[in-house]
């Protein structure tokens, strides 16, 4: 598989994504250049700050994973589902198989583990996108763990790794994946492929996710 990028909101004019679609085409150049195989593009559903731009996700998808293919590109549609207040929780999975969640940072969803469970029974497993933002998480908590048992994997963001808010959780062995959450910094391809290089045994883990 190669490297791989689980988490990006590169899609012109989707979400809250910078890049531009005259933009598109140099930022997945400097993917390929770095060594990245593999993109997931991940755009914001259900969440109640952005405005997601659902009609034109599609075609904007097909578009851009022709251009992708034409570097050598693999790529996926998949999202970045918002954990709220909803009833029934539905993503678009990445390659059918996970569902990247998010939640408020300072409080957890209500009947959060009845809900991921749902996402469960639909095959897919929930992947905490930059888990390093919840306030109301840490390495320790029985949350934590309770939701590490259940089957749920970690993801941190490139620069949180950097930054060393991830460390704690890097270094219980906790984190699954990690990604850029790449809004249109050109910089964050190769810093990705230098995090991971720095972290082999989250390479590895990501390598074993296919």
């Amino acid at each position: 598989m190669g490297v791989c990028d689980l988490h990006c909101h590169l899609l012109p004019e989707i979400d809250d994504g910078y890049v531009s679609a005259e933009q598109f085409s140099r930022m997945l150049n400097l993917y390929a250049e770095s060594g990245i195989t593999t993109i997931a593009f991940t755009p914001h559903i259900y969440n109640p700050y952005v405005t997601t731009n659902v009609a034109k996700l599609r075609s904007t998808y097909q578009w851009a994973k022709e251009l992708a293919s034409s570097l050598g590109l693999v790529t996926y549609l998949g999202s970045e589902l918002y954990v709220g207040e909803q009833d029934e929780l539905k993503s678009l999975p990445i390659a059918a198989r996970y569902a990247l969640v998010e939640f408020g940072l300072s409080l957890p969803p209500p009947r959060l583990f009845e809900r991921l469970s749902g996402l469960q029974k639909q095959s897919l497993t929930p992947i905490l996108a930059h888990v390093e933002r919840y306030r109301w998480l840490d390495p320790k908590s029985p949350l934590l763990v309770q939701l590490k048992q259940m089957g749920c994997l970690l993801q941190s963001n490139v620069e949180a790794v950097e930054n060393g808010d991830a460390l704690p959780y890097l270094k219980h062995d906790l984190i699954d994946i990690i990604a850029t959450d790449n809004h249109g910094d050109e910089t964050l391809p190769v810093r990705l492929v230098q995090t991971l290089s720095d972290w082999p045994q989250v390479a590895q883990r990501m390598e074993n996710l296919w």
